[in-house]
This record gives structure tokens, sequence and C-alpha cells, in this order.
């Protein structure tokens, strides 16, 4: 039996990964290093010469941009839901490599004002707000931990959002046939399941054949990936539980697909994956459902309009309410943490039906 490899003070194994843990100047230092050991080593000296440093009050701004990447995701996987961490991840991964930066004493206010303006073309100000306030959080972060001397972006204010609040409203049954006529057949598992199960697109982004009971029909959502971070179970009907029957019987089958399939996306464990046999992602989702819309000449299915794919929820919920689902059931279903919720998305979708009806009277 090999001898257990003897670690350097500071240094403690989780599992497979090597982890920080000591205390200078009083503040005890916690943090992800690495699987290898021979980089956490380089990366523990690192970090105990920086935590010397700041003892004696000669911090700078010269510290990689990737080290505190990777030292503050390594803090927020032990602090936040997989579903938060996966959200931070993919805000730094757009925003970054925008920037020209190596180190953090290269980031630039003047580069953030230029991606939020460049942003402003595709996005709004809440979703350019979330992005830049995520790297601002890791640099306000590592100014905590004195791992750097200030954060270059502290000063920047976030974009005024004084745009009313969204106005969704759900698919009519017109509208829906529609949509299917003109939706590639690759995702409409993806969109049929959203409108039959009220789940939240993260959710059914996530979901595995592992997830499915399929001996009680049941879809479990887990609380890693849901947004109230509580498990839930979702009942499939007929034809929800046929798809994804048939679905589990071609997974084995998928396959790489030329100028589709990045490196390292191919899954057989997702339920629903792309036209490249990989676990969609959400914006990737979005424009499928926007795209299918123009094709279907619903107008309120582009960017900033009524219809997105957060609607296929309250379609859900508004078409199983008006055809006597019980408002409590569906509550539950769709993990609305109170009634009142759920039956305010009915009431707004009810109300937006009222309007369509005095809209269509045939006189002036």
């Amino acid at each position: 039996m090999p001898r257990e490899r003897k670690l350097p003070p500071g240094m403690v194994k989780r599992g497979g990964v090597y982890h920080a843990q000591f205390q200078t100047n009083g503040k005890r230092i916690r943090c992800k290093l690495s699987k290898d050991f021979e980089a956490a080593k380089k990366m523990l000296n690192d970090l105990r010469a920086k935590a010397d440093l700041a003892e004696y009050g000669m911090l700078d701004n010269n510290r990689s941009i990737d080290e505190i990447r990777t030292l503050w995701v390594g803090y927020v996987c032990q602090t936040c839901r997989e579903s938060t961490v996966k959200r931070y991840v993919e805000h730094l991964d757009r925003i970054l490599p925008t920037l020209g930066a190596m180190t953090v004493a290269q980031i630039r206010p003047e580069a953030i004002l230029r991606y939020r303006s460049d942003r402003s073309l595709e996005v709004g100000p809440r979703t350019i707000n979330m992005e830049t306030g995520t790297l601002a959080t890791m640099l306000r972060w590592a100014v905590e931990q004195r791992l750097i001397e200030s954060n270059p972006i502290e000063k920047l204010k976030p974009l005024p959002n004084d745009s009313p609040a969204k106005q969704r409203r759900p698919m009519t049954v017109g509208e829906i046939k529609q949509f299917f006529e003109h939706c590639p057949e690759y995702v409409k598992p993806a969109f049929s399941t959203l409108m039959r199960t009220g789940m939240r697109r993260g959710e059914l982004i996530a979901m595995k054949f592992s997830d499915i009971d399929f001996e009680r029909r049941i879809m479990t959502i887990r609380a890693a990936t849901a947004k109230s971070g509580k498990e839930r179970d979702v009942p499939l009907d007929d034809i929800t539980f046929e798809e994804v029957v048939r679905l589990r019987a071609s997974a084995e089958q998928r396959r790489p697909i030329p100028g589709r399939t990045k490196a390292g996306r191919l899954s057989r464990e997702h339920v629903f994956v792309n036209a490249g046999n990989a676990p969609w992602r959400g914006g990737n989702l979005l424009k499928a459902f926007q795209r299918a819309c123009e094709k279907a000449g619903i107008e309120d299915g582009k960017m900033g309009g009524s219809l997105d794919i957060h609607s296929l929820r309250g379609t859900f919920i508004s078409h199983a309410i008006e055809n006597g689902g019980s408002p409590k059931a569906v509550q539950e279903i769709i993990g609305h943490s109170t009634l009142a919720m759920t039956m305010n998305v009915y009431a707004k979708a009810a109300d937006e039906s009222k309007r369509k009806a005095i809209d269509c009277l045939p006189f002036d």
C-alpha cells in the first residue's frame, strides 16, 4: 500500500483536491487549489507570499486574473448553490476575454465601459449589471482576502435600469400549434417539456436520465438546480413520458457532429441536447425559441417581447388552471413557495386574455 503523501503546512486534501488552509495576521485563509499536487504546492507558496506581503502592508494589484478567478471560484463552490456558481462562471467567461488584461492592475474602467456599450446591443441593463457585478464581486473578495490592494472598478456605478418590468404573457393554443409547426425536430422535446411541466430553463438543461423515475413516471428537479434550492418531483403526462423514453433509447447512439459538437461537450447522460448532441446552454435555447417564433410569425417572441422561454412556465400555469387543474397542485409542480405567487401569474394571464377579447370587438 503506497505511503500517504506528506502535505506541506497549510495544505489539506479533501477527496482528490488539495486546499489551502492556514492563518495569517489573525485571518484564516481557506480556498481550493488544484487536483495536481505540484500545481497546488506552487499556488500555496504564492498564496503564502502574498499573505506575507499583506501583513506588512505591501499589497499590489499585480496578481494574475486567472489565479484570482481560480481562488474565488473555489470559494464560491463551497458557499453557493451549483446553479449560482455556474452563472458566475458564465459571466466571467463572457467578460474577462474582452478586457485585454492578464493582471488585476491591467483592468481599466474604460474597458468595462466599452464592454457595457457593446453588450447593450444584445441584452438589457439588468443582464449587463449582473455580468459586470460578478467581476466586481470577485475583485472585492480578493481585496477582503488581502490578495490584491484594491478593486480597480470599485467606483463604476451600475447602468440605470428604469425601464418597466417585463410583462410576460402565456402562449395561446393557436400560437403553440404554429410554434411547433416551425420548430426544428431536435429542439421540440425541450420546448414541449417546458410547456407541459412548467419547469425552468435551467432545470430542464440540467436534467439527466438518472433524475427520472421511469416506473413512477416522475422527473426529480435536484436541489442544486432548483431556484428555490429545494428538490421537487414533477409528474409526466403521456406525451412527455413517451418522449423521454424515446430519448433514453437513442442516447447511446449520440455521436459528436463535425462542426457542431465542441470538444468534451458530447453527453449521453443529459435528457435534452442540441443539434451537436451536447447539453443546451441557456442563451442558445433562447435563440432557438426566438427563431421558431419568427418563422411562425409570432411577433412577441423576439428580444424584449412579451414571449420568451420563461413565458412557457406561465403558459403551463394558465392552461393547467383554466382546464381544471388544482391551483395547489400546480404550485407544487412548478415549485412556487406560495400559492399566491402561482395565482398572481394566472391572474395576469387572465387579464391579458380579457384585454384581447375586448380588442376583438367588431366596432369602433
